[in-house]
């Protein structure tokens, strides 16, 4: 259990589907809790890692309990159950961790964000169709081609499985939910091209910061048009208070219009940005190249060094054994002297 730290760094600079995450979960919080009147709202997050939720609602007094350990594996307790009281949050949330868990503990995770929380329950997920199974293929592949790893998140996709959002709607119901909203998000189409390009030039990439611009433009100028269907993932939204309007928040959080003059407009930026993020890199990979050059050359003179050195120390255990040669012979001499000695005097 961890309590959220705030922060002022900016998050327009996040991979995409991040920002549309957590934009979509902060715009939500904000129209749930306007309605209610509350300005400082208490959030139950409930992830698989530490989300950055604070960065878009600096507002929240945000607590984190984990469903995760470090190695990514489930780690929620069969049957599951959180150390909160009843109604102890005005929102609670899960996104990327419901489809990390078993079938088994599912429920039981709704049940316990329904039971924490008055006010509004948030559960963003991916959800099974034939569409997202093939997307998770290419993913899965692309990740081992290049990277010659699994990736462990749609490895556990596969493991746990998806839930198709008809069924994730009913299992909400069965646990006392009255009404279930969803809204679409990571329009699929762009989600696809968005999310290869990530980890063909971010993904464990130590210079991923270079493409940060990249990411605001995309965040700035089409992720508000990404909130539609066919879509990846669902965000699925509870009223647990009875003065929250859902038909209003559902208002509230439909997309724009997208029109062709936006998207030429938005091309012709990415363009720009992906030449000057190509150009830095490539400036970064000449400077990295000199110093490789520099260090190659004072490797072969470290290695001239040492062999020397080798050559030298050879050179002494020699004389070291020249010497104790010379010590041995020394003292057979000696012993020989005086047992001549010995002897003479007997005669």
């Amino acid at each position: 259990m961890e309590q959220a730290a705030q922060t002022t760094q900016s998050f327009l600079g996040d991979v995409f589907d991040q920002y549309q995450n957590m934009m979509q979960i902060a715009r939500c919080v904000r129209e749930a809790t306007q309605q209610l009147g509350i300005s400082q709202p208490r959030i139950l997050e409930l992830s698989r890692y530490r989300t950055n939720l604070i960065e878009y609602l600096p507002e929240a007094q945000i607590t984190r309990y984990a469903t995760h350990d470090e190695k990514e594996q489930p780690s929620l307790p069969m049957p599951v159950a959180v150390p909160f009281a009843d109604k102890a949050f005005d929102v609670c949330f899960v996104t990327d961790a419901y489809e990390h868990i078993s079938a088994e503990q599912r429920p039981g995770l709704l049940s316990e964000m329904l039971r924490t929380t008055h006010g509004l329950v948030l559960l963003g997920s991916p959800v099974r169709s034939e569409i997202v199974t093939r997307f998770d293929r290419i993913v899965f592949d692309f990740v081992w081609g290049k990277y010659a790893h699994e990736f462990e998140p749609a490895r556990q996709h596969v493991q746990y499985g998806l839930e198709p959002l008809d069924q994730i709607i009913a299992s909400l119901k069965s646990q006392g939910a009255s009404r279930v909203v969803a809204l679409p998000d990571n329009f699929i189409y762009r989600f696809l091209h968005q999310i290869l390009i990530f980890f063909d030039l971010q993904y464990q990439n130590p210079y991923s910061q270079f493409y940060e611009s990249i990411n605001r433009i995309y965040n700035e100028r089409i992720a508000p048009y990404d909130y539609r269907e066919p879509c990846y993932r669902y965000l699925m939204v509870v009223a647990t208070h009875p003065q929250i309007n859902l038909d209003q928040l559902e208002a509230t959080m439909k997309g724009p219009c997208e029109t062709p003059a936006t998207l030429k407009q938005t091309e012709g930026v990415l363009v720009e940005a992906f030449r000057a993020a190509e150009s830095t890199t490539a400036d970064e990979l000449r400077t990295r190249l000199k110093q490789v050059s520099v260090l190659e050359e004072e490797i072969l003179q470290l290695r001239q060094t040492l062999a020397g050195r080798e050559q030298e120390i050879e050179h002494l255990e020699h004389l070291h054994l020249l010497k104790k040669v010379v010590r041995f012979s020394r003292t057979v001499r000696a012993r020989l002297r005086g047992s001549l000695h010995s002897t003479s005097g007997e005669e």
